[in-house]
């Protein structure tokens, strides 16, 4: 056992070295200083089990020695040695950091050796709940920030940190299902060129904690259990933890046995947060995207209408451009209804969003507008609003879809008009254009 002895004096030092010499269930290697400045130097450059210091030293006060070693071997436990028996002195070095106090007019090598054996062991014990505590406090940093993120590369990416910090000494990789595969995409920074990379779904440890959505955990390379995804197999042990339904957690080291069952609840604590964070992030989505979708024919409804219109207007003013409208109605759409039933109207509605969906350009919005009503947003782009009108109603991919459905062929009406930011007409006013053009060729018929 290395022990650092500080003390001035040689003849109590001489007493120290004599006390430890009687301690048969121990050997020591002892080092000896003389002041608080050259303890404080082996201490930064060498490697010590336990420190026996004076608090009488030429270089410093009681209060001082206790506190910079302590700050300075935030791992060794520090037994303070003195001949006052002062029971606030004793205090002051426990509150200090000290783990024990002994009286030189009190010790005996039996008395020395429990003292270092329950310091040692009180020291192992405070050095876990510091770090409990740390790792505590950066999962609560993380579960915070994690509530906030909006999108799931920036919550991978805050994951992957706060692993860093909760154990420095692995790598981590976050895989995600897309497409039947499992992709790479997050890691730490020494695997940055494994983003982007595929796993097979039935590949290694990834794929089994995928498809198995538990936990494992492996040891070494001797281990009955498929190898983690490294290529270059240097890795010998590691974690793996599922991410609710559609990730994986791999955590990585170079070392066999690199972590406990602790590291292991702590990862999983993470794994979880960020597993809530993904479910709360496709909920939110989902609710986004049933807000502004007509659930009938999954094109957009009135709710997005206002919101494209804010965001093309802008635009349109910024690159003096136009916006096109077509306000699209179905003719005798009432008389399908009672004719045929609702769930045939239903099927015809369906088949008019497609139709027009695959009119337009991605650019383009298609909004159900009212019932059997539907409303086309061209942002402009050489083409016009007339332009794509006859192109809408030369196609006669509809007619042959409907004549289908219901032995006749549903025909359109449709009415155009512009929206331009020089001429002073408001939106409102060019979508009434729009629809009194449609009742006009509905009456044309």
């Amino acid at each position: 056992m290395n022990l650092l002895l500080i003390e001035d004096n040689l003849d109590d030092a001489r007493f120290i070295r004599k006390m430890l010499k009687n301690i048969t269930s121990n050997k020591f290697h002892i080092e000896r200083v003389e002041s608080l400045d050259a303890a404080l130097k082996r201490i930064s450059n060498g490697s010590f089990d336990v420190i026996i210091s004076a608090l009488s030293l030429p270089d410093s006060s009681c209060d001082e020695i206790t506190f910079e070693i302590c700050r300075s071997a935030i791992k060794i436990p520090l037994i303070v040695l003195t001949g006052l028996d002062d029971e606030k002195l004793e205090l002051n070095c426990i509150k200090a950091g000290a783990q024990e106090f002994l009286v030189k007019s009190k010790l005996d090598p039996e008395t020395l050796s429990r003292a270092i054996r329950h310091s040692i062991e009180r020291k192992h014990l405070d050095w876990e709940l510091r770090l409990a505590r740390r790792r505590l406090r950066i999962l609560h940093d993380t579960a915070s920030k994690l509530e906030t993120c909006t999108m799931k590369m920036k919550a991978f990416r805050i994951t992957i940190r706060s692993a860093e910090l909760l154990l420095n000494t692995a790598l981590y990789q976050i895989f995600q299902e897309q497409d039947g595969v499992l992709i790479t995409v997050a890691t730490s920074s020494e695997l940055n060129d494994r983003i982007g990379s595929e796993t097979d779904l039935d590949f290694g440890l990834t794929g089994m904690t995928f498809a198995e959505k538990r936990t494992f955990q492996f040891e070494s390379h001797d281990d009955d259990i498929p190898a983690s995804n490294a290529e270059d197999n240097v890795f010998r042990s590691g974690i793996t933890i599922p991410i609710a339904s559609e990730a994986v957690f791999q955590i990585l080291s170079r070392e066999p046995n690199a972590f406990t069952n602790d590291d292991t609840n702590m990862l999983e604590m993470l794994a979880g947060y960020l597993a809530g964070t993904i479910e709360r992030i496709t909920l939110e989505r989902k609710l986004r995207n049933l807000a502004i979708h007509d659930s009938l024919t999954g094109v957009f409804n009135r709710n997005f209408f206002q919101i494209a219109i804010s965001r093309e207007k802008l635009r349109a003013e910024r690159y003096n451009s136009r916006i096109g409208f077509l306000i699209v109605d179905i003719d005798n759409f009432k008389q399908i209804n009672d004719l045929y039933g609702h769930q045939t109207g239903d099927r015809i509605l369906k088949e008019v969003a497609t139709f027009l969906s695959n009119s337009i350009r991605e650019t383009d919005f298609l909004i159900r507008y009212g019932g059997d009503e539907f409303l086309l947003i061209l942002i402009e782009a050489g083409q016009t609003a007339v332009v794509v009108r006859e192109r809408i109603l030369e196609d006669s991919q509809l007619a042959e879809v409907t004549t289908n459905i219901i032995g006749n062929p549903v025909t359109l009406s449709i009415g155009n008009a512009h929206w331009d930011p020089n001429t002073g007409i408001s939106i409102r006013e060019t979508l009434v254009e729009a629809d009194k053009q449609m009742y006009i060729h509905k009456r044309s018929k």
